[in-house]
């Protein structure tokens, strides 16, 4: 039992415009996450690798990649002096159903690492890192945000599986939409 999280990645026009922000934000000095750019689907806590594995491909074989528009910038509550900055997704029907439809299993793993991915409260963080920020720099970093015109629509193409620290399982190809 070991502690894993499911990630929706995106098609490569988008991935490929998120990883140039990133480059951007690495340029000038500040922290990005090793994770490749993604939404973060659920995090668990305690839970068999083989259930998880098998549970999300049951799921991708049963759903079709989703269509997500990142119009949102955010940040988390600061963390002493530091900030998560993050595009979030507009909540449209298809993409909310999608995101809770995944959670129908396993959710009471989706503790601790979890709890901002739960549906628990009916309140999930659904968000796509960008860096960590210092609170002081926020401005400046909003603007490398809006300087890199990656606001738009993506397409969730495939949910990957992998062990918190990171390291990929697997990853799982969502059906195409005919």
């Amino acid at each position: 039992m070991n502690n894993y999280v499911v990630i929706a990645r995106f098609d490569d026009k988008a991935d490929k415009k998120l990883n140039k922000l990133r480059k951007s934000f690495t340029n000038t000095g500040y922290s990005v996450p090793q994770w490749p750019v993604h939404i973060t689907i659920a995090a668990y806590e305690n839970i068999d690798e083989k259930s998880i594995c098998d549970w999300t491909a049951d799921f991708c074989k049963s759903h079709n990649s989703v269509n997500v528009n990142l119009c949102s910038l955010g940040t988390f509550s600061p963390n002493k002096n530091s900030n998560v900055l993050f595009l979030a997704p507009a909540y449209s029907k298809t993409f909310v159903d999608f995101y809770y439809n995944f959670h129908q299993k396993y959710e009471k793993y989706c503790t601790g690492i979890g709890r901002y991915n739960s549906i628990k409260d009916d309140s999930p963080s659904i968000h796509c890192t960008i860096a960590e920020i210092n609170t002081n720099d926020l401005q400046n970093a909003m603007k490398l945000v809006f300087d890199n015109n990656c606001f738009g629509q993506a397409k969730i193409t495939a949910l990957e599986v992998y062990t918190y620290p990171m390291k990929l399982i697997k990853r799982f190809e969502l059906k195409n939409k005919v």
